[in-house]
């Protein structure tokens, strides 16, 4: 049998390689489907003659005296090993060992799964053949009555293929559907290189402060390792501690929500996920490595330009991971005190909820220590837990520059501030998700705990025509502890009465916030009335919980067209009691109590249309009601009521996905609201920065947006080219802004308000990739990025009085400011404001050369962002700014694995204010060595000592210059151990299987 089996597949493959430029035509798709049918086909001829010989499709022999315990069932998965996709109509049989007859034989189904049933205890050669790969062959002994033989991996056959098939291996850029892969091996990084530094080399990624990365201007919503779900939101984790060395790509998928995928409608919602692909090598068993680094600061101890000589420097870090099918446990620890190596994120909420970073106050020392762990042991059902503890001592320090445009002449202020902050966190996170079968569900609880203790102080000088009109010292220490728990779940039930597309989707989420803090304020202020001094404590606390929950329900209605609705309710309480005190004792002036509640109900109704299989349009519209109340108490005023009526928004839902070989068109657009913060309505005085005062507007009202983006992306595989336009927009209704004005001394006042006109933002992004040599060794990149925007804010047209801080009366003073609760009198102009409006032109241009080849890495180019800037109120402020950065990097590995580094900036700068913007050189280096299971290195960062972190920022009624801390010039020598499927041999042996794959 297994002759004649040999004898008819030898001639169906002969016959193919002798027509196969008649089946493929040069295209690989084409093929792809020709291959399957003849191997169907081929299939059920040898089953059918199988049949003739035995008396059914898949045979097993027993003996009279053999019994079912001693049969087995042998299953296994079939995969495309270079794609992971599944390999369906793979024969897979098996022969037992001295024998030539097919005793067992299947083919596998669409998705790669193949079982045997019935095979009798023994030794047998088991197969798995599929026309165009190499066949699987493996001795196996069965003598268990459920055998999983796993994943199997069919490598591609390149005889069959060579008329047809362009592989994506060594393409930089491919396209496919939704999503975005770029291949690691194309991006030449370090022995010691983190994920942060394989994406910062890579197109159209940057990472933000907070520790979030951005495709093409696109936060990522998600991160995931392998599919899984990894320290769930907290992405910095992974960016700092995954090595490079482990990944083989990164693809960005853009991804319909949960609920669409569970429904099969579009419900305007869509997420960013990027998921990091591993090395086969990595994808079981265990692997980590233990880093030490330590060195010192080099600058010079006497300069007075933000920069953080804290002399002995420090690095550990400790990485374990171990992955199997259906399991994976990540442990990571680290501890450091040289935040530019590794930007370690630690978030923490303060008194008032109002969530913070660590990496916006500046350099810290922190630790880490958290554990991730998935399972899959749960039929159906994948399993994520992690718990992730974090400490971060920050020190901070900021110069700042900002220019007032004001009829009656500009202000100018300068603001040096220096701060330490104690943050500790904990976050527990679990995740069950199942989505198979026709009962989908998610289940997610998390708790976090954070503490805070923060210390500012601040100093600055107002000034008009170089006439000092004030300055002032303030000085602030605050304390925060909360606790945050939800429960977000969900359920849909799929295919209801057997009707295909017939979904029903419950969601139900409450959530509990409970935080409390003290904080002790002192400020000194000189202006030409005299000095003021004044210090006060304020004790608080808070208590917020609701719930949101929703019923959708879709009903197709013929084979394209489905209908869907969704109605969604949420409620939600804040209470809050600040209490505050001076030498005196309690002060009623600068004390409060408010109470919020916020209920927001939602309404969709959409209509899908499917257009092949890949293509559909969507259209649809949402109407959203919110209303939010606010009572406020504090000194002589009893509930005063903010607005409690309810806001009605109707925004429209379209969605139009076309996907078609090469390209992948989309246009998409959606609509949402968002409440005030706490912070922003309380009735009462902030004189924490005595030169810079605020107050709270209990008639703020919610805010909406409409997003509209559209994006094409073009990617030819055999040129191994890339073309990619992204254009996001969005249009913001009663955008909160503020309205500012200046008393006589200079003082600095503002209240929040909604603005009348939309705020606007547009940007479209150009990204082009291509090789310039045949090898695909020498490449350019080019991006234009060009982007508009246009805000209101409100100014006093001239100097009004200043406020009494010490007989503050909020509704005198809200009467004559506001007017009644829709703001009479402020939007009619009588209290003296007017709209200041500033449009702001954006454009980027970069362009790159690269150049690969096997141990030696080069790129060269330069990027420039230009700034324009057109006031409305003060035509002379308008401005104009450049930067301009020049880039050259390289590495190169010698043949006894010595490896080298460096990378060299030069950035100037055009229109700054006076003091900023100096050009600067900015120059790293290092070396590295891996010696068996370990690995040396040598690095030296701002060698010429002249690095700084500049911030311009321009606003409807202000530009600001601003630097920051940094580390300035240091030296770092370090060693890692790498154990597992890390060390040497393992690691030597991956990168050159890249190489060879690439070129």
């Amino acid at each position: 049998m297994a002759s004649l089996y040999t004898l008819y597949r030898s001639s169906f493959e002969l016959f193919i390689n002798r027509d196969s430029d008649f089946f493929l035509g040069g295209k690989k798709p084409i093929f792809v489907i020709v291959r399957c049918t003849i191997n169907i086909v081929f299939s059920a001829i040898f089953l059918f003659m199988a049949s003739c010989v035995v008396s059914k499709a898949q045979v097993f022999i027993v003996n009279d005296n053999m019994t079912a315990e001693r049969l087995a069932r042998v299953e296994a998965t079939v995969l495309d090993s270079l794609t992971n996709d599944p390999v369906a109509f793979a024969s897979v049989y098996v022969i037992p060992v001295k024998d030539t007859s097919i005793t067992n034989f299947t083919l596998s189904d669409a998705e790669g799964k193949a079982s045997l049933e019935g095979v009798p205890f023994g030794e047998y050669v088991f197969h798995v053949e599929m026309l165009g790969y190499k066949p699987y062959v493996v001795n196996k002994y069965f003598r268990n009555r459920n055998v999983d033989l796993g994943t199997i991996k069919l490598q591609i056959n390149e005889n069959y293929l060579k008329a047809a098939m362009v592989t994506d291996v060594g393409n930089p850029i491919i396209v496919k559907k939704d999503t975005v892969e770029i291949n690691a091996s194309s991006f030449q990084v370090g022995a010691n290189a983190m994920l942060k530094d394989l994406l910062m080399r890579m197109p159209g990624m940057e990472i933000t402060d907070e520790g979030k990365v951005k495709f093409n201007g696109e936060v990522i919503d998600k991160l995931t390792v392998g599919g899984r779900t990894f320290f769930f939101d907290d992405q910095s984790t992974a960016l700092n501690n995954l090595p490079a060395a482990i990944v083989d790509k990164i693809r960005v998928i853009d991804r319909e929500s949960e609920q669409t995928r569970a429904s099969g409608i579009q419900d305007g919602n869509r997420e960013k996920v990027m998921d990091v692909a591993l090395k086969k090598e990595y994808e079981n068993g265990l692997f980590g490595n233990v880093g030490l680094k330590g060195g010192e600061t080099l600058g010079e101890k006497d300069r007075d330009d933000l920069r953080d000589n804290r002399g002995v420097l420090w690095n550990e870090n400790a990485l374990l991971s171990a992955y199997s099918e259906k399991d994976q446990i990540t442990v990571i620890a680290n501890g450091l005190n040289i935040m530019d190596d590794s930007n370690m994120v630690v978030a923490y909420i303060d008194d008032e909820g109002e969530e913070h970073s660590s990496s916006d106050q500046g350099l810290s020392t922190a630790a880490q220590l958290g554990v991730n762990v998935n399972t899959s042991r749960i039929k159906d059902v994948e399993t994520t837990a992690s718990v992730n503890y974090r400490y971060a001592d920050t020190d901070s320090g900021t110069k700042v520059g900002r220019t007032t445009y004001r009829d009656e002449g500009n202000m100018f202020s300068t603001t040096e501030n220096s701060g330490k902050s104690y943050v500790n966190g904990l976050s527990t996170n679990m995740e069950f998700k199942k989505e198979k079968g026709n009962v989908w569900f998610h289940i997610r609880p998390s708790l976090r705990f954070n503490k805070a203790n923060t210390y500012v102080n601040n100093a600055s000088v107002t000034s008009r025509d170089s006439w000092i009109l004030n300055s002032s010292e303030n000085a602030v220490h605050s304390l925060s502890e909360n606790k945050i728990t939800n429960f977000n779940s969900d359920v849909t039930f799929r295919q209801i009465g057997g009707k295909k597309n017939r979904t029903l989707r419950l969601a139900f989420n409450p959530s509990y916030s409970d935080n409390s803090g003290e904080s002790v304020e002192s400020s000194f202020l000189v202006t030409a009335a005299g000095k003021d001094y004044r210090a006060m404590t304020y004790h608080s606390k808070g208590l917020s919980y609701g719930f949101d929950g929703s019923i959708r329900f879709s009903e197709p209605i013929g084979k394209k067209l489905t209908l869907s609705t969704m109605t969604s309710l949420g409620w939600s309480r804040r209470d809050n009691v600040r209490d505050a005190f001076d030498a005196a004792g309690r002060n009623d002036f600068y004390s409060t109590e408010s109470r919020t509640n916020f209920m927001q109900q939602q309404y969709d109704l959409t209509v899908q249309y499917r257009i092949g299989q890949s293509s559909y349009i969507l259209l649809g519209g949402r109407a959203i009601g919110v209303l939010n109340e606010t009572f406020s108490k504090s000194y002589g005023i009893e509930d005063i009521t903010g607005k409690d009526d309810w806001d009605w928004f109707f925004k429209p839902m379209f969605r139009f996905q076309h996907n078609k070989n090469k390209d992948r068109v989309v246009l998409a657009g959606s609509g949402l609201s968002r409440r005030p913060s706490n912070s922003r309505m309380l009735p009462v005085l902030d004189i924490s920065n005595s030169s810079r005062l605020s107050l709270g507007n209990i008639y703020l009202k919610p805010y909406t947006m409409t997003a509209i983006n559209a994006n094409w992306m073009r990617n030819n595989p055999e040129s191994f080219s890339t073309l990619m336009a992204f254009v996001l927009s969005d249009v913001t209704y009663d955008p909160i802004v503020s309205a500012l004005w200046y008393d006589g001394d200079g003082i600095l006042y503002s209240v929040p308000v909604n603005a009348t006109k939309p705020s606007l933002s547009a940007s479209l992004v150009i990204d082009y990739t291509f090789p310039l040599d045949v090898k695909k060794h020498w490449s350019l990149t080019m991006l234009g990025a060009p982007g508009y925007s246009s805000s209101i804010s409100y100014q006093a047209r001239t100097t009004l009085p200043s406020l009494d801080k010490d007989n503050f009366d909020y509704s005198a003073f809200m009467a004559d400011f506001w007017g009644n609760s829709n703001g009479s009198r402020f939007y009619g102009g009588q209290s003296g404001f007017g709209e200041s409006k500033t449009q702001s032109i954006n454009m980027t241009e970069e362009l790159y050369f690269k150049y690969n080849k096997d141990r030696l890495f080069f790129s060269a180019g330069a990027s420039s962002l230009q700034r324009i800037a057109r006031y409305s109120l003060n035509p002379r402020a308008n401005m104009n700014t450049m930067d301009t950065r020049i880039t050259v990097r390289g590495s190169y590995t010698t043949k006894n694995e010595y490896e080298f580094n460096s990378d060299i900036h030069y950035v100037f700068y055009k229109g700054y204010s006076a003091g900023y913007g100096q050009p600067e050189w900015q120059w790293n280096a290092g070396i590295s060595k891996n010696i068996k299971a370990f690995n040396l290195s040598v690095i030296v960062h701002d060698i010429l000592d002249q690095t700084h972190n500049l911030t311009h920022t321009v606003t409807a009624d202000y530009e600001e210059d601003s630097y920051r801390l940094i580390m300035g010039r240091y030296i770092l020598f370090g060693v890692k151990w790498n154990f597992g499927k890390m060390n040497e041999a393992h690691s030597q042996r991956a990168q050159q299987v890249a190489r060879d794959m690439v070129y």
